[in-house]
């Protein structure tokens, strides 16, 4: 079958309309970030409570075929409980770091 290249207005208005009526699937279609965030409460109790290890509750939901790395489990686990992040190091800091040389007095 041959692509079409040229469409009338009702063929397109007709299309609009069944596009509009399509339902919405957002609700049906979690993201990796929001499904970690909807489990978070659940991964925390596990793992401070209950004594799961992160590749423990990383093989459960691998059973369940919610495939999560471990790092990102490990994340949750860890967030906020842990090392403070690093601010990056500015440019300009770097830049203005003197020497010795230019500590002494001029003669």
């Amino acid at each position: 079958m041959a692509v079409r290249n040229v469409f009338t207005q009702e063929q397109l208005d007709e299309a609009r309309k069944k596009l509009e009526n399509l339902p919405d699937l957002t609700p049906q279609r979690i993201t990796r970030e929001a499904a970690l965030e909807n489990l978070k409460d659940t991964i925390l109790v596990l793992a401070k409570e209950k004594g799961y290890t992160v590749s423990d509750i990383k093989s459960a939901l691998d059973a369940m075929e919610c495939r999560f790395s471990e790092k990102a489990i490990s994340a949750v686990v860890n967030e906020g409980g842990g090392k403070k992040k690093r601010a990056p190091r500015r440019a300009e800091a770097a830049q203005q770091k003197t020497t010795p040389q230019d500590n002494q007095p001029s003669s």
